[in-house]
């Protein structure tokens, strides 16, 4: 993740990137410290370089491209909004930029939750322009099923979400946001924004689910433009950095991170923060009533693994 930063504040976002996050994107040293340590791993596969929207600093996405080349790490791709994309013309030329720098492919966003800031125009030539440059087989649609229900769509402009289920005939009532983007993690912005038609749940029915297996998973991971990294889909909380990709992590030296790893949001809300007092209103999943206890948490300004400041403020 080389930045927070985004064109876009979509309401699907689990690390909440948005145009207010500060304009910070990973330094050039960090980009090589962190691509010399990914460099070490015994087994690696499936990289790529994201955001935030990672076009909005061209030179160090560029940076970052042949970072990866010299220390031996292989990109599969960058994911991009694609918000940058004119015309094809100018998308050509942006990513054949990106390919004499050594990259090979592009994953192109389509969703309902973009095209509230991107029209499908622009998502349309981005595809034909990564296809030119890249190959067909160079180009990752994410996902060609929504990008086709999408054809029904004014392509030159953007759409809120209430119209664009209106004009397909979709009820986020009934859960048909979720039905089509079905890859969405119940946590981030979507907590706040993408409730509408999911069960609510009190938080004491999430007694027992502890979260050892997702903080423990090694099979998705990211490194934001901090050097912090998160496993699972947990971001805002890091108990390992760049520094160091495998630290011990004790009762001691993440708290936070230990008590979710052993009980789940329930067993941190008890042990943690038993002042804390739960949305009666109930949460649709642990990671939602999890963000809620990390957000109060974090107020108290004395456990260090919930950072960085940019996903919570």
């Amino acid at each position: 993740m080389l930045t927070y930063r985004c064109t876009n504040a979509c309401k699907h976002c689990a690390y909440r990137c948005s145009p207010t996050r500060p304009d910070y994107f990973m330094p050039e040293e960090m980009i090589d410290r962190t691509f010399a340590a990914l460099a070490g791993e015994g087994a690696l596969h499936g990289v790529h370089l994201a955001g935030g929207e990672a076009t909005l600093h061209w030179d160090r996405l560029e940076y970052a491209v042949r970072s990866a080349g010299r220390h031996g790490v292989d990109v599969d791709y960058l994911e991009t909004n694609v918000g940058w994309c004119d015309d094809f013309d100018t998308a050509c030329q942006g990513f054949e930029r990106l390919r004499q720098a050594g990259l090979t492919a592009v994953l192109i966003s389509a969703s309902l939750f973009h095209n509230e800031f991107t029209p499908l125009e622009r998502t349309k030539a981005g595809i034909l322009a990564a296809q030119e440059v890249f190959g067909p087989y160079g180009v990752i649609v994410w996902t060609p099923v929504v990008l086709r229900m999408m054809e029904d769509l004014d392509a030159s402009k953007t759409h809120p979400l209430h119209r664009s289920c209106e004009l397909l005939g979709l009820d986020p009532k009934r859960g048909d946001v979720w039905r089509i983007h079905d890859y969405l993690t119940p946590g981030g912005r979507t907590t706040e924004k993408l409730t509408e038609g999911v069960a609510r749940r009190p938080a004491g029915e999430f007694a027992g689910q502890p979260c050892r297996s997702t903080l423990e998973s090694t099979t998705h991971f990211h490194i934001d433009s901090y050097g912090n990294l998160f496993t699972g889909h947990c971001p805002g909380i890091a108990a390992a950095t760049i520094e160091n990709l495998h630290p011990e992590i004790t009762e001691q030296s993440a708290p936070v991170y230990f008590s979710l790893w052993k009980g789940g949001p329930h067993a941190l809300w008890k042990t943690l923060a038993p002042d804390f007092d739960p949305d009666p209103a109930g949460y649709i999943s642990r990671c939602h009533l999890c963000l809620d206890l990390r957000q109060h948490l974090r107020r108290a300004g004395v456990y260090q693994e919930l950072r960085p400041n940019d996903y919570y403020d």
